[in-house]
């Protein structure tokens, strides 16, 4: 009797035992196949304003990640030319897939400093030629806009028609513009000025238009800010700026100045990282950001004109500016002079 109840104590504890090495087993398993099935990530750099609460990138990410059974990791490095300069300073041990937001400004120096690698999406018939800036390939457009001056009628009584209006009295340390050495926008302000008086006359007209700067910021975001704030009743945006205030402030008194000059084109792209790991996804997300699905999303997130000219614009579109006259620069002569001009207008900006 001892004997056989040994044997059933003997038995159940041999099968608590194998029941938990079982279980340990299954554990391990279940472990392995989690580390198996973990999914590809795609990194994305790009400005602060693409990844904000309101912006683009949470409107179309989980889109995109539904397609692709992937992962978007986006990281903000402030504005364009800030994300240029980290992909320069990574270009040894790239980190990112695809960069978005390197403008026709900023083309030439992205594609020289070889951060870049080539591709040709599927469906780029999409977008305009006039839109493509990017000639050798590295960039697809997916944006486009117009810098101009963004005012608020209630403040200002200057008639602001023309690059001659901004160096009124009145408007004496009330302008607000961006730096263009880390600013895209910024960037373009001093390209306009060229295309509008040539080298070197660009530079006598910065000497006049000095004193109506309060401040330079170092990104758009920065001047936006101290506009919403009152700070100062002008600063440097876009065509499309207005109707972000009539759709999120209903107010349609902060207005783009129509210039007789003419207007900057400002083309955004994005591209695949020189190195990029998951190449195949940098692909198939810049493909998708032709679509309609994508496009629709561009004018209340970023307010800017959509590439696909199939897209159709909301109603506060209606108080955008679309200038009759649009400028640009050759991105090669942009690629070469950049930096003297920038040079140029930091000794300017920086004298007594």
């Amino acid at each position: 009797m001892r004997i056989s109840r040994i044997i059933v104590l003997a038995a159940i504890g041999l099968a608590i035992f194998l029941a938990g090495c079982s279980q340990q087993g299954s554990g391990q398993q279940t472990s392995g196949q989690q580390a198996n099935t973990r999914l590809p990530e795609l990194v994305v750099y790009t400005y602060d304003s693409m990844v904000s609460e309101y912006g683009l990138g949470p409107k179309v990410i989980p889109a995109f990640e539904a397609k692709c059974n992937c992962k978007v990791k986006t990281v903000a490095k402030g504005d364009a030319g800030q994300v240029l300069s980290i992909l320069k300073l990574e270009k040894q041990n790239p980190r990112a897939d695809l960069v978005i937001g390197i403008d026709n400004s900023l083309s030439s120096k992205a594609i020289e400093s070889g951060v870049l690698e080539k591709f040709a999406p599927k469906n780029i018939s999409i977008v305009p030629e006039e839109l493509r800036f990017d000639n050798e390939g590295y960039l697809t457009p997916y944006d486009y806009g117009f810098v101009a001056f963004v005012y608020d009628s209630k403040k200002v009584d200057v008639n602001l028609s023309g690059f001659d209006s901004l160096l009124d009295k009145r408007l004496e340390k009330k302008v607000l513009i961006q730096n263009p050495r880390t600013s895209s926008p910024g960037l373009a302000l001093l390209l306009w000025t060229v295309a509008v008086y040539g080298d070197p006359g660009y530079r006598e007209f910065w000497k006049k238009f000095k004193p109506s700067v309060l401040t330079v910021t170092a990104s758009w975001d920065e001047s936006a800010g101290l506009f919403s704030k009152g700070e100062a009743p002008v600063y440097l945006s876009y065509a499309t700026s207005p109707p972000y205030y009539v759709q999120f402030e209903d107010n349609n008194h902060f207005l783009a100045a129509g210039f007789s000059e003419g207007h900057y084109m400002q083309v955004e792209g994005m591209g695949i990282v020189k190195g990029a790991k998951n190449r195949k996804l940098a692909e198939e997300f810049i493909e998708f950001s032709l679509t309609d699905e994508f496009q629709e999303e561009i004018p209340l997130t970023q307010f800017m004109f959509p590439v696909n000219q199939s897209v159709k614009l909301p109603k506060s579109f209606e108080y955008a500016l679309m200038p009759v006259k649009k400028l640009s620069l050759d991105p090669e002569l942009v690629g070469e002079k950049q930096e003297e001009w920038i040079s140029e207008w930091e000794k300017i900006m920086s004298s007594g």
